[in-house]
């Protein structure tokens, strides 16, 4: 897809990357129109961030992956997948939902420097305790798939997904592991001292 007049957009205050799955609870008649749609047709839309009524110009071409449960009032709780990052302009109305023309954008710098990507795995470890085999998807550039798999926050995720360079997502993804785990050290270590009224001085 390069161009697409009549793309629809799912705006929720939240960032899927390529590859990555997240769960979608529906209930709007608007954007239970657009499941209907793009499942019928079996076409994508676009995920894109909208936050304080503004929306992002990069979003994520992404699918309706699975059902996980049609309630009796309409509702519907989906699995989404991301596919790959494009840039959204003249938005429309055409639908019930908003629409707009979506254009792929590719990267410019796909590098995956073999040192970087170690320093991104070694960070994923520590903040998540993974031991074992780390997160991978086919066709899916490594700072996407660690960082679909980690919650990092939407504007961390956001970052990644506007940056064309694979060695900058991969330094960004380290840095915001490093900052996770530490916050989550700090927590942990704040619970056990306040179980014995014991004090924390936050770092």
């Amino acid at each position: 897809m390069s161009n697409d007049l009549d793309i629809g957009l799912f705006p929720l205050d939240m960032v899927i990357l390529p590859g990555e799955r997240a769960p979608l609870h529906v209930f709007e008649p608007r954007y239970r129109q657009l499941v209907a749609d793009t499942t019928l047709e079996d076409r994508p839309f676009v995920m894109i961030r909208e936050s304080d009524g503004v929306l992002a110009e990069i979003g994520t071409l992404t699918r309706f992956a699975t059902l996980v449960r049609r309630f009796e009032d309409g509702r519907m709780t989906l699995i989404a997948r991301g596919e790959r990052p494009v840039r959204v302009t003249e938005h429309q109305s055409a639908h019930l939902y908003r629409a707009g023309r979506a254009s792929e954008i590719a990267d410019e710098d796909d590098t995956e420097d073999p040192t970087l990507v170690a320093a991104a795995e070694e960070a994923f470890r520590r903040a998540t305790g993974v031991s074992g085999e780390l997160p991978a998807a086919s066709g899916v550039a490594r700072s996407y798939a660690l960082a679909g798999s980690v919650d990092l926050g939407a504007e961390v995720k956001q970052r990644l997904l506007e940056s064309r360079s694979e060695p900058e997502r991969l330094r960004l993804l380290a840095e915001a592991l490093d900052a996770a785990g530490a916050e989550a050290r700090h927590q942990r270590m704040a619970a056990e001292r306040a179980q014995t009224n014991g004090r924390v001085t936050k770092p």
